[in-house]
């Protein structure tokens, strides 16, 4: 699997999901990125640096969209007959057009596959 660059890192803010923007957009001084509607799902994105994203989601830390980063990939389906061949389990889904894939590591920190666009 060819890892081509980080695209985001999210983290799960229930309950304080303003309080969170305010922290990231007021005191560390992030720009808010538009956000594409999510149903059920309220969040903000920010622009860390070099087209990385910070995505705050309003939801309880549980399941594939705990606090988690998002990596690129060259090929998605070949990463996931990787991922396979190794006994990883995989939970896949999308948001739109765009493909999704969640894993864990050894450690149980979630990571989220894209394919490169």
């Amino acid at each position: 699997m060819k890892i081509t660059r980080v695209q985001h890192v999210s983290l799960n803010v229930d309950r304080a999901l303003e309080a969170s923007r305010s922290f990231y957009a007021d005191v560390l001084g992030l720009v808010e990125e538009a956000r594409p509607e999510i149903p059920g799902v309220g969040g903000h994105w920010f622009e860390l640096a070099g087209g990385i994203q910070l995505h705050l989601v309003d939801a309880p830390a549980a399941g594939p969209t705990d606090h988690h980063f998002c990596l690129f990939v060259d090929d998605l389906d070949a990463a996931l007959e990787e991922l396979a061949s190794r006994g990883i389990e995989v939970t896949t889904g999308s948001q739109g057009p765009v493909r999704q894939a969640w894993f864990a590591d050894p450690a149980g920190n979630v990571i989220e596959l894209q394919q490169d666009r």
